[in-house]
């Protein structure tokens, strides 16, 4: 809830009362728990939307979970894909973005293209040349 408040502080709101969020289970992540949250902004009519992640358990075995929030705070500091709001230990807090979820078999190949790619970028850092320039190490 402290990362949520410092969010909603960020974008100009103060979350004063708990029961003013709208909690909205997502379908669709294929190792998380996701959900749409929204409160009233302070601008009147207006309603803010993040995205709450929380991180599934057991996932080792697919992948690297710390190598994966590094990429995504990579790529979120590059302007790729949602913006990195805010973080907390089993979980972290998102720009939340209006979109489709894709059917299994595309999905599993995307799963699969970043997995290659976290790797990629891991191989990367751990030979410095991400670190030359104003990089995400």
């Amino acid at each position: 809830m402290e990362v949520l408040a410092a969010v909603a502080s960020d974008m100009g709101d103060a979350i004063d009362d708990v029961s003013t969020l709208q909690v909205i289970p997502l379908k669709g992540a294929m190792t998380n728990e996701v959900f749409q949250v929204k409160w009233p902004s302070k601008n009147g009519g207006e309603v803010r939307k993040v995205l709450v992640r929380l991180y599934g358990e057991g996932v080792e075995v697919f992948f690297d979970r710390e190598e994966e929030v590094k990429t995504f705070e990579c790529m979120s500091k590059h302007g790729q894909g949602p913006r990195l709001l805010g973080r907390f230990t089993s979980g972290r807090v998102e720009e939340f973005i209006h979109a489709r979820v894709c059917s299994y078999p595309l999905s599993f190949l995307i799963f699969l293209f970043l997995k290659k790619f976290t790797r990629l970028l891991h191989g990367l850092r751990k030979l410095s040349l991400l670190t030359r320039s104003n990089s995400c190490s």
